[in-house]
Parts: C-alpha cells; sequence; structure tokens
C-alpha cells in the first residue's frame, strides 16, 4: 500500500501526496500504476412479488418494492437488481474502485438504453441510483470492492446494495501548515479519497473527518480531480465538501 508516511524529509512533509489510479466502467480491469507527488500541495497557505423461481433469492436480499416513498422517508440503503442484455454488456456507470471497500458512482452514461436508466424509470425518484452513490454489496459480495467489481462482469443480473451519501462541508484555514492528507484519485474520477491523515491543518480544524471520506468539492468547485487540487493550492482558507458512506 502507497504510504507517504515513509518519507523522512521535512520538506516531503509539507506536501499532500496523490496516488494516482483509473476510474473504470463494469467492463474494465481494477487496478492502476503510478505515482504522483505534488510538492508543496499542502498548502501554501492552504413490487411485484417475485416469481417462483426467485422467491428463494428474493428472501435472501429482497428487491425494493415499486412503490412511491413518503416525503421526507427516503432510504439512505437500499437494493436494486439490473438486468443487463448479455453478461457482457456495460450497466452504463463508470465506477471509482479505489476504496478497496466500497465501489463509488462517480457518473451514469446517458445512452436512454441502459440497464441502470432502465431501473431508473421503473421505480420511485427516492430509489433511483444517483452520481455520488455507493456500491456496498454485489450478489452477496461485500467489503471488497474487488471481488464486487468482479461478481458484475459475471451475471446478467446484478443485485446491488445502494448506500447514499453522507455529505458535509468543513472550513480549514491552512496557516501556513501543511493539510497533512494521504490523497488517491483516478484520472477519470469526481472526487480525492483520503487515504490517510497526518498532523496538519486539516486534522486540526475539522477532526471529524477520516480516512476513507472523500472531497467532492473545494470553495464550490467541483470536477475532476487535478480541478479540485488546484483549487486547493490556490486559497488559504478552504471550504471543502466531502463525501462518507452513510
Amino acid at each position: 500500500m502507497f504510504c507517504c508516511c515513509a518519507e523522512d524529509s521535512a520538506s516531503k512533509d509539507e506536501a499532500v501526496f496523490v496516488r494516482a489510479m483509473p476510474v473504470h466502467d463494469d467492463r474494465t480491469p481494477a487496478g492502476g500504476d503510478g505515482e504522483v507527488l505534488l510538492e508543496d500541495l499542502a498548502l501554501e497557505p492552504v413490487q411485484a412479488a417475485p416469481s417462483a423461481p426467485e422467491k428463494r433469492a428474493a428472501q435472501e436480499w429482497p428487491v425494493p418494492a415499486k412503490q412511491p416513498v413518503p416525503l421526507g422517508e427516503e432510504p439512505q440503503v437500499f437494493q436494486a437488481t439490473l438486468s443487463k442484455p448479455s453478461v457482457d454488456s456495460a450497466l452504463g456507470w463508470h465506477l471509482d474502485v479505489l476504496d478497496p471497500r466500497h465501489l463509488f458512482i462517480c457518473r451514469l452514461v446517458q445512452t436512454g438504453t441502459s440497464p441502470i436508466e432502465t431501473y431508473n424509470a421503473s421505480v420511485a425518484t427516492a430509489l433511483q441510483i444517483r452520481e455520488g452513490d455507493y456500491v456496498t454489496a454485489v450478489n452477496g459480495v461485500t467489503v471488497s470492492a474487488e471481488k464486487m467489481s468482479e461478481s458484475i462482469k459475471k451475471t446478467d443480473k446484478v443485485k446491488i446494495k445502494i448506500s447514499r451519501p453522507i455529505v458535509f462541508a468543513q472550513t480549514i484555514a491552512s496557516n501556513g501548515m501543511s493539510l497533512g492528507l494521504d490523497l488517491k484519485y483516478g484520472p477519470g474520477g469526481s472526487s480525492l479519497l483520503i487515504e490517510g491523515i497526518r498532523s496538519g491543518a486539516l486534522a486540526r480544524h475539522a477532526p471529524d473527518v477520516r480516512a476513507g471520506d472523500r472531497i467532492l468539492s473545494v470553495n464550490g468547485t467541483t470536477g475532476t480531480p487535478y480541478t479540485l487540487m488546484q483549487a486547493i493550492q490556490d486559497s488559504p482558507a478552504l471550504d471543502i465538501g466531502f463525501s462518507r458512506v452513510a
């Protein structure tokens, strides 16, 4: 595992370390390579009921009922079943697999006919899959993002558990201190994954932030990981939007 804490140099201590890895869709192998060190990034001052053959599976993994969800009672965790035309068909999303425990939906692909679009059209708004959601289980597989990603590719019926994100913001004034963050990102992603937290401005001003949280926005700026990192560099006072699996 990449770990910047092995660095002894004082100048390195003043940097935010970033591990670059690819983001892929459901047909692309997980994994990646490459490391990037951004010097001084730390900142300069910075229902239909199931049919008989499906009853047993439904008991183990219930499919959400296709009925309205009362206002104010949107579920934070729910199950969804996605049907692919064939085993090799794409579901219609781009997944960030940087966190070894979960899959993060960084983008939905709009084709009009994808399995996710078909599913979303068949359920209440509160049960639709959205960008920024987390996938915490696939066909009964949990905990391992790599195994969940592999499971998606092995069948044309994909049963997933969706967790809505907990989104929150923190204001951080670096005052000459480094942020003290170890970050990972995917070039095609939309967030920065916090892999580790060391002594620094973030630990001092936002002690509730923890490893595994994601940075979604910086001072209102969203976009690619590069855009987010540039926004961090450009301001000594940071209003950072975070995401965490529910």
